[in-house]
């Protein structure tokens, strides 16, 4: 045996790897409160309005519109496409008669 593998066995493992036995899976991390989905936001936004669709209905409107005053993708609401439909079409019948800006003056 050569000497080079005589000290290797002579290490004790444990004490050695103290500190890599603190492993980051065992600490405990405070945990947060769960976030709402932004998917999700936009069906119960719907839902607290009980799924009609105005063009009066300014609030809900405003919802699926994002800070640059342009409708926001379905791909990003998530809904039906029967009901982004029924949407844009307010939001542009609103915008229309003056209810909703057609820009919102936003500094870059």
């Amino acid at each position: 045996m050569s000497q080079w593998n005589q000290k290797k066995t002579n290490i004790n493992p444990e004490k050695k790897r103290t500190n890599w036995n603190q492993s980051l899976r065992y600490t405990s991390k405070p945990k947060k409160q769960k976030k709402l989905k932004k998917s999700l936001q936009y069906l119960l936004l719907l839902k607290k309005f009980n799924n009609l669709i105005d063009y009066k209905n300014i609030k809900l409107l405003k919802g699926f519109l994002n800070k640059y005053g342009k409708i926001r993708p379905r791909r990003k609401t998530r809904i039906s496409l029967q009901k982004q439909h029924q949407i844009a079409k307010a939001i542009r019948k609103s915008r229309a008669l003056g209810l909703i800006p057609f820009v919102c003056n936003v500094k870059l």
